[in-house]
């Protein structure tokens, strides 16, 4: 089941960005909230499993159009600010609700069942529908596909896209072997996995506050993306320890590391696409992401099942340090577009 959203981001992540520069991201956002709330209240109604893959497979649409399209209005609305400023505001607080929201469905899923739990998101949800009335509108634009393709070609661009790539592998093993790690390895409930996951995210909001201030007081971002890789890496192993202090401890450091290169990721989107084409780029390189989590998935998932949920995780932290190879010939990381 959960291999449909991964199936469903690689089919919808990069048209979702191209219309991203062709209709108001607005009204995309209102699309994709609207196919999440009609997967929740009819999973909540059903055990029927070729209706629940059906619904998954529109869920994901749904959350796929949603998250290309929140960070294409960002994108495409903040020009007026320093890049630091903006990144720290919009990535930093995105973060802190994840953390949030992973603690409260732990300790929701502790005390009722998953129908309710759906229905309960599902309000959630349409909370956030009607609250798409306060975003503003964006510029529409067209262009041919060979536009993007000049965009995306310049030396320096594909050597970011091959390290985010890299850095992305090690989400496979998080979407296949991390909850089962938690739950079999350190034997955690819902509401305990919920406070351990969420207090890991929630240090995020923090790391990435203080990069963008680092980088405002002139720190080089490569200095940043160095610490990033290394602190995912390390972090991760580290978190494979079966004793729930030091492997929280691990997981923060994670964290924190994976924190930094979103700050990566949003400062070089930001620099090298020109706002009109930014939403289809910015496609490209979320499709970078979820092609990696795709392919890694496939591998991680067999190997997870058959010699240990840290396995994955093992392999996957070697390959985040390898990204750090690609950082030797990256020397344009500040030229704008």
């Amino acid at each position: 089941m959960f291999a449909t959203l991964t199936i469903t981001g690689l089919l919808i992540t990069l048209p979702g960005g191209l219309m991203n520069d062709r209709i108001p991201s607005k009204r995309i956002i209102q699309i994709g909230l609207l196919f999440m709330i009609l997967e929740f209240i009819a999973l909540s109604q059903t055990t029927y499993f070729p209706f629940i893959i059906i619904l998954f497979f529109l869920g994901g649409i749904g959350n796929n159009l949603y998250n290309v399209s929140m960070d294409s209005l960002f994108y495409k609305t903040s020009e007026n600010e320093p890049p630091s400023k903006r990144i720290k505001t919009y990535v930093s607080f995105y973060l802190l609700g994840a953390g949030l929201g992973a603690m409260f469905s732990g300790n929701l899923l502790q005390y009722i069942d998953f129908p309710k739990y759906l229905l309960i998101t599902s309000g959630l949800v349409s909370i956030l529908l009607i609250l798409t009335i306060l975003l503003p509108s964006t510029d529409t634009f067209k262009f041919e596909l060979k536009s993007y393709k000049e965009d995306i070609k310049k030396p320096h661009v594909l050597l970011f896209i091959a390290i985010i790539f890299c850095f992305a592998i090690h989400m496979g093993s998080e979407f296949t072997s991390y909850g089962p790690f938690l739950k079999e390895t350190l034997k955690l409930n819902f509401q305990q996995m919920g406070s351990y996951i969420g207090i890991a995210i929630i240090c995020m909001f923090a790391t990435v506050r203080l990069s963008n201030r680092a980088l405002e007081k002139g720190t080089n971002i490569k200095t940043i993306v160095t610490l990033g890789l290394l602190f995912s890496g390390i972090g991760y192993l580290i978190m494979i320890i079966p004793i729930i202090p030091i492997s929280l401890i691990g997981r923060i450091i994670h964290e924190s590391g994976d924190a930094m290169m979103f700050v990566f990721l949003y400062t070089g989107v930001s620099e090298f696409f020109k706002k009109e084409r930014i939403g289809g780029n910015s496609g490209l390189i979320t499709l970078t992401q979820t092609s990696a989590i795709a392919l890694s998935s496939l591998v991680f998932g067999p190997l997870g099942s058959s010699f240990g949920n840290q396995v994955p995780i093992i392999i996957s932290s070697i390959t985040t340090l390898l990204a750090l190879i690609l950082l030797k010939r990256y020397e344009h990381i500040s030229q704008k577009n």
